[in-house]
């Protein structure tokens, strides 16, 4: 009796609130927040009237943003059509995602059964948490909305409104922006399935923050159930990197309202990895949960990134992400701009802005050098693998974007400056092809070069052509040439060092922890280092997460050959017992090959210097 004056009530508020003609023509989806069994929800569809014969309802194989083929449809159950007289109508599943249903136009409503995809048992082709889906109930709610509502085949473009009974308290976090809310329901509209998918909603007991940045007003949502963090210390931590994207943007952001939603887990993924997944209002992150002033630089990294996904693909994309097929993709030939050039901008504006030291920018390029030539095929073309990104063969080169990738987006800012005499950079070129394009045209693959060409130089050309198409590894000596750096692709270098160990931080109780000793050293032996030490103090001086950059960073400067160095460190037996060990040697120079070295040239030419000084925005000579 309940449900059915409850489900009245929303009807003639629909009707009321968005019009009769909408709902006839409107995806209607309900679901009931406060009813989880067994990790499981049940979703209602009453679907607008289709006058064909035939149709297929699907559930997205693929969404954007991701680059592998995760089968939504895995995580759907009792599947089952109903017309008004309560007669369960026939359909046949074609395949994990997909539903044939006969004269469609006769169906009532469809129900089925939702699992969450962070908590499964199948764990083949795990999805990546940010592009999942997560149910606890009375705590959280992660609805990437690929995973809870379908569509039928070619109708994408019909609006949808979503109506969500919440429990008590219980606040959405989204990008989207026409939701009616009371004390028990939301009403959220999109306006074709394509905004749903690019809209994540987060549901839980609200931790928010909202930030201005010039015309655009930001919301910082933040679950964290271990309570270590909160959306006031993030957004605080975020303002400054948003408001300097802001003006490397040209002082005015492309977007109104713009939603960071995270989720901080105190527990290992279920992928292994945790992340962000970015979408054109907002970004969904799955992070571990830490002391808030170690997560600080991190979340800047990620959310520049993420944030600078509102220039690409937002304003600039292919036809293959314009219309983009969640069950038969084509992919775009240019990952290199999707991805690099949003890795790269995100790196560039804090040291263009003075947020991060030159020497730390160089330093994020030079590993990005290393990770791409020891990791991934340098000679494989770039535009080859974004389009084929899906096949086994080249899906394990896809992380390269992030690597390689930043490094086009690095090459083609220095040519740029260079040729002309530092007053167009990436920057500028990203303007001209936002106007260009914009959010509602899509550029074809084939013809970006052109345009790209058309509004630099055929240097530029030359440089796609070779090098992103081409497979020609990236001339970066040439490139650093330009703006002054002498670029060693190889150098044998004495340094004095803490031994070759790799030093992190204990979650466990925040000690610092020699976490690998894969390339320890001769020194390193000397010392005696073993992985799981948890180091107490150094040279006498008590070592905390707090001073360790303090005295650790210099220390390979001060010391001189013969002194002595001491570390006392807390070490475990096989049966977990703990013991205080002073470690010491007497320190000594290693040699060892760096890669991919830079150093500024001090007879750098007038040109070399202007393009140097206006790509990392330098003042004076």
């Amino acid at each position: 009796m309940f449900k059915n004056l409850f489900l009245l009530t929303l009807y003639f508020l629909s009707n009321f609130l968005f019009g009769q003609s909408s709902i006839k023509e409107t995806y209607n989806y309900e679901v009931d927040l406060t009813k989880v069994n067994n990790d499981q929800i049940e979703v209602k569809l009453y679907p607008p009237k289709i006058n064909v014969t035939s149709s297929i309802f699907q559930f997205p194989s693929i969404i954007p943003g991701t680059y592998a083929i995760y089968d939504f449809g895995r995580f759907i159950s009792d599947f089952n059509i109903t017309d008004r007289n309560g007669k369960l109508l026939p359909y046949q599943k074609l395949d994990v995602n997909s539903y044939k249903i006969d004269f469609p136009d006769s169906i009532y409503v469809i129900t089925y059964k939702v699992e969450d995809t962070w908590d499964t048992d199948k764990r083949k082709d795990f999805i990546f948490e940010p592009a999942g889906t997560n149910i606890q109930a009375q705590q959280n709610f992660v609805l990437n909305n690929h995973g809870f509502f379908g569509y039928f085949k070619n109708q994408l473009n019909l609006p949808i409104q979503l109506t969500i009974k919440k429990p008590n308290g219980f606040y959405a976090t989204t990008g989207l922006t026409e939701i009616i809310s009371d004390k028990e329901t939301d009403i959220i509209k999109a306006n074709d399935y394509y905004e749903l998918v690019d809209s994540p909603i987060m549901y839980c007991i609200p931790d928010t923050t909202t930030i201005q940045v010039g015309d655009t007003k930001v919301l910082v949502s933040v679950f964290d159930k271990a309570k270590n963090i909160s959306s006031k210390y993030i957004a605080t931590q975020i303002d400054t990197i948003l408001n300097a994207q802001k003006m490397y943007l040209g002082g005015k952001l492309p977007v109104s309202k713009y939603a960071f939603i995270i989720y901080l887990t105190d527990s290992i993924t279920g992928s292994g990895a945790t992340g962000a997944l970015e979408h054109s209002y907002s970004s969904f992150y799955m992070l571990m949960s830490m002391q808030q002033e170690y997560l600080a630089q991190m979340m800047k990294d990620v959310a520049a990134h993420e944030f600078f996904h509102i220039v690409t693909p937002l304003s600039i994309h292919s036809e293959e992400i314009g219309n983009f097929d969640f069950n038969n993709p084509n992919m775009s030939k240019h990952l290199w701009l999707y991805e690099g050039m949003t890795e790269y901008a995100a790196h560039h504006v804090q040291v263009k802005s003075g947020l991060i030291p030159i020497d730390q920018f160089l330093n994020v390029l030079q590993n990005k050098m290393e990770e791409s030539q020891k990791y991934y095929n340098d000679t494989l073309s770039f535009t080859f693998m974004s389009k084929h990104v899906l096949d086994s063969i080249y899906h394990d080169q896809y992380a390269n974007v992030y690597a390689k990738g930043a490094l086009i987006g690095m090459c083609l800012d220095i040519l740029l400056r260079y040729y002309s005499n530092g007053k167009y950079g990436t920057q500028d070129l990203m303007y001209d092809l936002s106007k260009k394009y914009g959010k509602n045209i899509s550029f074809k693959d084939d013809e970006l070069f052109n345009d790209i060409e058309k509004l630099t130089y055929p240097e530029i050309r030359s440089f796609l052509d070779k090098h992103v198409e081409g497979s020609i590894p990236l001339p970066l000596k040439e490139i650093f040439d330009k703006v002054g750096l002498t670029f060693s692709a190889k150098l044998q270098r004495e340094v004095y060092t803490l031994g070759g160990i790799g030093i992190g931080i204990n979650p466990k109780n925040d000690r610092i922890i020699v976490y690998d000793i894969s390339e320890i050293n001769e020194f390193g032996e000397k010392m005696k280092f073993k992985e799981g030490d948890e180091i107490i103090e150094f040279n006498g001086e008590k070592l905390t997460p707090e001073n360790a950059q303090r005295i650790l960073m210099p220390y390979a400067e001060k010391v001189k050959e013969g002194d002595k160095l001491h570390v006392k460190v807390i070490r475990r037996n096989k049966k977990g017992k703990e013991k205080t060990v002073m470690l010491k040697a007497k320190q000594q120079k290693i040699s060892f090959d760096v890669y991919n070295y830079l150093e500024v040239n001090p007879n750098a030419n007038s040109k070399q210097i202007l393009a140097r000084n206006a790509w990392l925005g330098i003042s004076g000579d």
